[in-house]
């Protein structure tokens, strides 16, 4: 199955084949052996318009590192295991691969990890489909979190075909699993969406929906999604197709506060300047400011007024012969305690004793 608009599109194709048809070729219809077949060639023509109008719209979006994480444990039935393959070769339908353009790779694991092809093997569409469908269900184990960490210590490496990170091409994980993990995923995921991967995490039948949002990126509601079975996987389709290719500060309900900046697959909020982001990732609160003083000042303790450094130095020379003299005609300790208020009043200065 295709989006819902390449759908129409062949069915729209169909009806016209069909019109055309009962005009033209009506009378050479001689048994129903014949509109069948009539029929089917209708179909194909219809999905060959549709192959036709994805190919000459192709996905918009900037280049990407895209690898698929596929569970192929033994709770996943044979036919269930080629749906996932017809979903991949669905989605990549709308993204521009090769070397220079969105580059993909792909895993599947069970009990233990099994690469069928990384970043830097394929350079063309037809290649990488050819790829999903010459792949074997391991029908083994559900380690998870095993899949993560190799997805981020290895298959995201410059050596295995990822770009520089200088180059900022976004870093996309989708991780298809139908059951619970037989490891730990919180801790291993958290450390691969702190090395910049964005994961999207796509569950199938009874996963538990806490074990998505620990393993997806946030917001939770762009990145998370849990379909009852494996043949409604397919319906995701039209929803990648908007996030890989559209603008998604315009498709989704972002609530940032200030500024929403549009990535592939996904948003992120911004302030303005003079202001920080809060934890909520979409509200802002201005910065507190300090007040500093010119050159030639030091602030005073009360944050806000300044002393001129000069003023101070006067000041202690003046005390200082102040209290020379002082003790030279013998004035009263009390008569000089009384004196330097005055003086200090009269420079500005704090009295330090």
């Amino acid at each position: 199955a295709l989006s819902n608009e390449s759908s129409c599109v062949s069915c729209l194709s169909c009806l016209l084949l069909l019109f055309v048809s009962s005009v033209a070729f009506l009378s050479k219809i001689q048994s129903q052996r014949d509109l069948q077949i009539w029929f089917r060639l209708c179909l194909e023509f219809g999905s060959l318009i549709t192959n036709s109008f994805i190919t000459e719209n192709p996905c918009k979006a900037v280049p990407l590192d895209f690898y698929f994480v596929i569970d192929s444990s033994r709770s996943i039935r044979p036919n269930d295991y080629e749906k996932v393959k017809t979903f991949i070769i669905n989605l990549i339908q709308f993204l521009k691969i090769g070397p220079d353009a969105t580059r993909v790779g792909l895993l599947q694991y069970g009990s233990v990890v099994q690469p069928e092809f990384s970043l830097k093997t394929y350079n063309n569409k037809a290649e990488v489909e050819q790829a999903v469908r010459n792949m074997e269900h391991l029908a083994t184990g559900t380690m998870t979190g095993l899949a993560i960490q190799y997805t981020m210590e290895t298959a995201f490496t410059e050596e295995e075909g990822a770009r520089p990170a200088n180059l900022h091409i976004p870093r996309i994980a989708m991780i298809v699993t139908d059951g619970r993990p037989q490891d730990t995923v919180e801790e291993v995921a958290a450390q691969a969406r702190q090395a910049g991967i964005q994961i999207f995490a796509i569950g199938v039948g009874r996963v538990d929906m806490n074990t998505l949002k620990a393993i997806g990126s946030e917001p939770h509601s762009e990145h998370v999604h849990l379909v009852a079975n494996f043949s409604q996987i397919e319906t995701l389709i039209s929803v990648f197709q908007s996030k890989l290719c559209g603008e998604m500060c315009e498709v989704v309900d972002h609530q940032c506060q200030h500024i929403c900046v549009s990535s592939p697959a996904s948003y992120r909020c911004k302030c303005r300047k003079g202001f920080t982001l809060n934890p909520d990732g979409k509200t802002c609160k201005e910065d507190s400011c300090m007040c500093k003083c010119r050159k030639g000042f030091t602030l005073r303790p009360d944050g806000k007024t300044c002393k001129s450094k000069c003023q101070m130095l006067f000041f202690f020379g003046f005390l200082a012969v102040f209290q020379k003299r002082s003790s030279r005609i013998s004035l009263h300790f009390e008569t000089r305690q009384h004196f330097k208020p005055v003086v200090i009043k009269l420079f500005h200065v704090e009295d330090l004793n």
